[in-house]
């Protein structure tokens, strides 16, 4: 089962075509850090505040089996 990588607000825009009920399925090597998934996908890092694998927030840096669901989130605000 590969990779499954949600895209969030205001990086759906990056993804043209992009569905939010599928995400976008990936095939990366056992160890890839999920920076370079967002490498991958031409989003800017700096616009990629938090990452949740399989639920759970992680670095950039957290390497991947390949299987995982990826939750990537902008900055948010709000009051």
């Amino acid at each position: 089962m590969p990779l499954q990588v949600f895209l969030n607000a205001s990086l759906r825009p990056y993804a043209p075509g992009y569905d939010p009920y599928q995400g976008i399925s990936l095939e990366m090597p056992p160890g890839t850090p999920v920076a370079r998934v967002i490498s991958r996908l031409g989003l800017p890092p700096e616009e990629v505040t938090l990452i949740l694998v399989n639920g759970v927030r992680q670095p950039p840096d957290f390497p991947l089996t390949g299987t995982e669901r990826v939750g990537l989130f902008p900055p948010i605000g709000g009051g």
